[in-house]
């Protein structure tokens, strides 16, 4: 049996290689990545750089090593390089996990707050060049890529938005935002059939939504479906009855396609939301005016003898009612908008043929005036 003093000497001994083994996986490492951790504390990125790189050449496996040169490649703006280090690192050991996500963060913070006061300052091409490189040091974070292509939209470049908008689709198909931009940027090229079809995908994920219904409706409008347009603003404003945009563009649906009695409906129901809407106002002073204008061409052929003279005295009449009604509306806008010189004119065409000579003639003459005025 050995005794207390053998054992106790077999002991230490055990414990002396115990120390000595963890001594030298601490302290063994590679001397470059001993090196450029020297380097690396007098923010001497360089010489960092330079003995890191042969670091990674001598042992391609060291996830330290890898980690290290990303952080110095980050700190020279060499973005690219970091992120390919970081990923080598990541992919050797999640040892520096928290590191790197630390100083991918940090890079992207910067890059992307700076893109923000650049767009704030109109400096798009400034701010496109802070997003780019936002997207490379962290191409997981949506936001980056989301404002640059606004800002490709900023300075007119929709191919390059749409790129954007269609790669993010791939990962995040049911995105509404994203579909919705990509819908905004078909409309505006007036690719009305691929706007109707995202929206239409939009609707099938969010039945109610607001704009998506709109826009369904506009682009059914471009295409010359008035029909469908039509019930497309019926399903958005009656999901939305107190959205006054929507009941004003509903209008306009209809003073487009010459409906004016539905138009003037739906104009009077902005104006019972908004009373001083300029634009409902007017467009209802106008509407009168057309169905005036149109009843009295149909007189000028009625007294041809094709009709009646009981038919022609209630064109006349007609006609002389649809001027008197237009003319409060016009001008209330007026009132609201006085150097407008083609309202001044639709007044005094509307006094004129409503009675209202004297009313009418001034009107006239406002027009004028108004034209001096702007020449001068």
């Amino acid at each position: 049996m050995k005794s207390f003093r053998d054992r106790m000497s077999n002991h230490t001994f055990a414990l002396s290689l115990t120390l000595a083994f963890s001594l030298c996986t601490v302290g063994c490492q590679p001397k470059e990545v001993t090196s450029a951790k020297i380097y690396i504390r007098n923010n001497d990125w360089d010489r960092a750089i330079a003995q890191l790189e042969q670091a990674v050449k001598s042992d391609p496996n060291n996830a330290e090593a890898h980690f290290l040169l990303g952080q110095a490649c980050g700190y020279k703006k060499r973005y690219k390089e970091m992120v390919t280090e970081f990923d080598i690192s990541l992919k050797i050991s999640n040892k520096f996990l928290p590191q790197i996500s630390a100083e991918r963060e940090r890079h992207w913070v910067d890059k992307y707050n700076a893109a923000i006061i650049a767009l704030d300052k109109k400096d798009y091409a400034t701010a496109q060049n802070h997003l780019l490189l936002a997207a490379i040091i962290d191409h997981s974070k949506h936001e980056a890529h989301k404002k640059l292509a606004a800002a490709y939209l900023l300075t007119g470049d929709a191919n390059k938005a749409r790129v954007i908008y269609t790669k993010l689709l791939e990962n995040n198909p049911t995105d509404v935002n994203l579909l919705s931009s990509l819908a905004n940027i078909y409309y505006s090229e007036e690719k009305y059939h691929d706007a109707v079809s995202i929206l239409k995908k939009i609707l099938d994920i969010e039945p109610g939504h607001r704009d998506a219904l709109a826009n369904l409706a506009l682009s059914y409008d471009a295409l010359g479906e008035q029909e469908a347009a039509a019930r497309a603003f019926e399903v958005a404003i009656a999901a939305n009855s107190l959205d006054v945009d929507l009941v004003f563009l509903f209008g306009e649906h209809h003073y487009k396609a010459e409906n004016y009695q539905q138009a003037i409906q739906l104009f009077e129901r902005v104006l019972e939301l908004q009373p001083n809407d300029f634009e409902a106002t007017v467009n209802i002073g106008n509407a009168y005016l057309s169905m005036a204008e149109t009843l009295r061409k149909q007189l000028q052929t009625a007294n041809n003898g094709s009709s009646t003279p009981t038919e022609v005295q209630q064109l006349k009449q007609d006609a002389i009612a649809n001027y008197k009604k237009a003319v409060p509306y016009l001008e209330k806008a007026l009132e609201i908008h006085p150097d407008q010189p083609h309202i001044w004119r639709n007044l005094g065409v509307a006094c004129i043929n409503s009675g209202q000579k004297q009313r009418g003639e001034e009107a006239f003459l406002k027009v004028e005036e108004l034209k001096l005025n702007s020449s001068k």
